[in-house]
């Protein structure tokens, strides 16, 4: 399979496409590569079955026998003398189908992907024969990180960036599940936080001189800048908590040992409970003020 992904890669930077189809030869189910743009014939290649598709003989993924009746076919080829080719069209001129949004955006997407498996590949990354289950990606192969030590490592993939892990059911039979992690709140409630103080801090208080000799009734109206900031801080203390047990639920399933330990994800989940924590902790201290004003 290194040796597959090698030949996969190579053949990508010199701009053949990776395409959705699979070998058809029995216990071979390496995608097909297609040949690069603008050269004609086209030509199917399969990095597996085939050898230099640059040559002149024909590729195993263009026929549909075996390599016995290939070796068969070529020693025919050499008993029988050559046949005379006529230059005129014995049948009419095959014309492809055209071509529609589904086959365009499928086309598309299969360039994406050979685009973005070439760099994983250059990378070091591993192409499995797993493909993606999501029905908007069409064969996409999925891809393991380099030096994984964990047997059932996390699996991507390089068009929707869906990670799975292997899960092993009662009956032995593995099957790919999608690993879910809580939505990325923390980010974006820390960022409502910080503008908070920045934009609802209290003014200071400006003293009223009275003069003695007149007789001044002062009535005193609430603030209404302190009635609507209050309940907008207990909001925000409201988010925060809810993200900060978010992200703890998330830091327990990545160290719990059920899945494959990720020190990469681990470290973020613990940095963005730290920066969770800070933004509830300033927070709070805006309340306490603004309630502390209020009592006044």
């Amino acid at each position: 399979m290194k040796d597959i992904s090698g030949r996969l890669g190579e053949y990508m930077l010199k701009g053949w496409v990776l395409t959705d189809r699979t070998c058809q030869n029995s216990g071979c189910n390496v995608p097909l590569m297609r040949s690069p743009s603008g050269r004609t014939p086209v030509v199917h290649y399969c990095a597996s079955c085939d050898e230099n598709p640059d040559t002149n003989l024909p590729l195993v993924s263009t026929t549909s026998s075996s390599s016995a009746s290939s070796s068969a076919s070529q020693a025919t080829r050499i008993s029988t003398p050559p046949t005379e080719i006529s230059s005129g069209l014995g049948s009419p001129t095959f014309v492809l189908p055209p071509e529609t949004g589904e086959s365009r955006r499928r086309r598309e997407q299969s360039d994406m992907a050979s685009v973005e498996l070439g760099k994983r590949l250059l990378q070091g990354w591993a192409m499995l024969g797993d493909e993606c289950p999501n029905t908007q990606c069409f064969g996409v192969p999925l891809v393991r990180p380099p030096k994984t030590a964990a047997r059932d490592s996390n699996k991507e993939c390089v068009i929707c960036g869906s990670i799975y892990v292997t899960e092993i059911d009662w009956a032995g039979r593995e099957r790919l599940v999608l690993l879910d992690f809580p939505p990325p709140q923390a980010e974006k409630t820390l960022t409502e936080a910080r503008s908070i103080p920045k934009l609802l801090i209290p003014s200071p208080k400006t003293p009223v001189k009275l003069e003695p000799q007149v007789s001044t009734t002062i009535t005193r109206t609430p603030d209404t800048h302190l009635n609507t900031t209050l309940p907008l801080l207990r909001d925000a203390i409201k988010a925060l908590e809810h993200t900060l047990q978010m992200l703890t639920l998330k830091l327990t399933a990545l160290s719990d040992g059920r899945l494959p330990i990720d020190p990469l994800a681990i470290s973020n989940a613990t940095d963005a409970i730290s920066k969770t924590t800070q933004a509830l902790s300033h927070v709070k201290q805006l309340e306490w003020s603004e309630m502390q004003n209020l009592a006044l």
